[in-house]
């Protein structure tokens, strides 16, 4: 007779192997809220959520290369495939995030 597993919500699987990925997807998450307070409020308020966006993108990039360059990572492996598509995204975002800096210093 089969046993009945207990099914994990999507916290519980998205949060059970903690690690460089939540933290970055929280960052990003945290300077998404902040971006989002700052057009409403001062500019420190943007001025921080910039720096949180810009953090965690480069997080991001940075463990989109630990997978670019890893030696056990077969090139049609779909994690390389993603890891690629990810790159390209968040270095995307990394530089408007920096270019959102920048212009609130300047402006």
């Amino acid at each position: 007779m089969a046993t009945a597993r207990k099914k994990k919500n999507i916290f519980v699987r998205y949060f059970t192997p903690f690690g460089l990925r939540q933290v970055c997807d929280l960052i990003m998450l945290a300077g998404f809220v902040l971006l989002i307070v700052g057009l409403c409020t001062v500019d420190g308020v943007l001025l921080a959520g910039f720096i949180c966006y810009a953090l965690g993108a480069g997080i991001s990039i940075a463990r989109c290369c630990l997978v670019l360059f890893s030696k056990k990572v077969n090139h049609r492996d779909p994690a390389y495939k993603s890891a690629i598509i990810n790159a390209s995204i968040m270095g995307v975002l990394f530089a408007l995030a920096v270019f959102g800096l920048v212009w609130t210093i300047v402006a």
